[in-house]
């Protein structure tokens, strides 16, 4: 049954509410990372920085290949190669072969 036009009100004002404390809770605020002074990404650290995207895929793909974990990220020099620091000596011997 259709309820009164009170109730159907009332239930859209609560769905607007909700959908507004939804956006306000997790709504889009700045994505990603912000890099430090020094390059760094919060745990991750810069192991490499090339001018290129395709560069750093390459790079990533040698790290992976070797079973080290690396991502990319686009800094102000360039691209740069981001790993965990426990695994950062390891990349840079893999980087310089």
């Amino acid at each position: 049954m259709v309820g009164s036009i009170g109730e159907i009100l009332t239930a859209i004002a609560v769905v607007i509410l909700l959908a507004g404390f939804l956006r306000y809770t997790f709504g889009s605020g700045p994505k990603g990372a912000m890099p430090s002074e020094g390059g760094d990404v919060g745990l991750l650290e810069t192991v490499a920085t090339v001018p290129t995207r395709d560069a750093a895929e390459i790079l990533a793909a040698r790290l992976a290949r070797e079973k080290v974990r690396a991502t990319i990220a686009h800094g102000t020099d360039g691209w740069n190669l981001l790993v965990f620091p426990g695994d950062a000596d390891d990349a840079r011997v893999v980087l310089r072969m």
